[in-house]
């Protein structure tokens, strides 16, 4: 397996505080790589298959590894990561 995304992987379970929000990675996907992200705090209404709402669910976020604005990883995966796993993953990009 490649080792960015094994490195990715450390990142799931971890918490940060993200604009007022507080999110968990609650997967990494290989294609992309991507990081999906839910918001622990809250929750959306989900519809189910007729439009009806149904139930609250956490909202999830699935965020690029790359920033698309600047050529660095995404803030929210900075945050998410911390310094020394961001400074292993920028050696990887």
């Amino acid at each position: 397996m490649d080792t960015l995304v094994l490195t990715l992987r450390e990142l799931i379970g971890r918490e940060a505080l993200v604009d007022g929000v507080r999110c968990q990675v609650i997967e990494i996907l290989e294609a992309g790589p991507c990081v999906v992200v839910c918001e622990t705090a809250g929750a959306e209404i989900q519809s189910n298959q007729y439009g009806d709402p149904q139930r609250r669910v956490p909202r999830t976020h699935t965020l690029p590894l790359r920033s698309q604005l600047e050529q660095d990883l995404h803030p929210v995966v900075r945050a998410l990561a911390g310094d020394e796993l961001t400074r292993r993953l920028r050696s990887l990009l």
